[in-house]
């Protein structure tokens, strides 16, 4: 059996393949009440309190997986008033629903709710303090193209 000279060179001299790609992304966020929020990919990162309607956006260079990180925190479990909706998330100026819903999200419940741990795929409203992630594999169009379920690709 024959190896690609590529391969056969790979495995003879150990040349890393790793390419680091760029990434852009866009993230908007909706507050209820005035919630404290960190935004996090890849080291890139924000932290604030959300008064109105805010984008977040983020460029950084990634290989292989990210993962995009919203904290909702410091808010008291007694408070109904505070709350953060992801409003959209979109990559090179390219917005689709199914990328919002791809994420996770993983609320700190309070104490007295200890046998309702659950994480709650595709939510948009975080209420209780807790993280949201959305992971995805680089390059990003690949992912797109597999959430937005066009069809078949390579690899």
């Amino acid at each position: 059996m024959m190896l690609d000279p590529c391969i056969l060179n790979y495995q003879q001299c150990g040349i890393n393949m790793a390419i680091e790609y760029p990434v852009q992304m866009q993230v908007t966020l909706e507050p209820v009440g005035k919630p404290w929020v960190s935004v996090d990919a890849d080291g890139w990162g924000r932290t604030q309190q959300l008064t109105e309607t805010t984008e977040f956006d983020l460029e950084f260079d990634s290989q292989d997986r990210c993962c995009l990180k919203i904290e909702h925190f410091k808010k008291a479990d007694n408070d109904p008033t505070t709350a953060v909706i992801i409003k959209q998330i979109s990559f090179f100026g390219i917005s689709d629903p199914k990328f919002i819903w791809a994420g996770v999200y993983y609320p700190d419940y309070p104490k007295h709710y200890t046998d309702r741990q659950l994480s709650l795929p595709g939510q948009t409203y975080l209420g209780w303090n807790g993280v949201y992630q959305l992971e995805f594999s680089i390059p990003v169009f690949t992912w797109m193209h597999k959430i937005k379920n066009f069809g078949w690709i390579y690899g």
